[in-house]
């Protein structure tokens, strides 16, 4: 299975015209819905 001749034209589709506006509005709703609220990764210091 060439998983190239499937994804080119999706992204092909999804980088320009009304493509690009359905990819941006998912996008929104995907963060509005799933927004990143963890903190900040930081070192910890490992007990020996």
């Amino acid at each position: 299975m060439d998983f190239n001749a499937i994804l080119t034209p999706l992204v092909a589709f999804f980088s320009d015209g009304i493509g690009k506006i359905i990819f941006d509005v998912l996008q929104a709703i995907y963060g509005f819905r799933y927004p990143s609220n963890a903190d900040a990764a930081y070192p910890i210091e490992i007990p020996k």
